[in-house]
């Protein structure tokens, strides 16, 4: 079960369908990543792709 408490329901992937549920999966720190970055990616795909260069960064 996730904690509402650590994500950021307002986030710009919680609003997306087809993002929503990978956002989720993801740990707090990649979310915080993600949210603060403002970036406003459109596909699961480019997601992926920016969560696995965060990780490898």
């Amino acid at each position: 079960m996730i904690d509402n408490k650590s994500v950021n329901l307002s986030s710009y992937y919680c609003d997306n369908p087809d993002l929503k549920d990978y956002y989720l999966s993801l740990s707090k720190p990649i979310r915080d990543r993600l949210d603060e970055s403002g970036v406003e990616i459109s596909t699961l795909g480019e997601l992926k792709q920016v969560v696995e260069h965060m990780k490898q960064n």
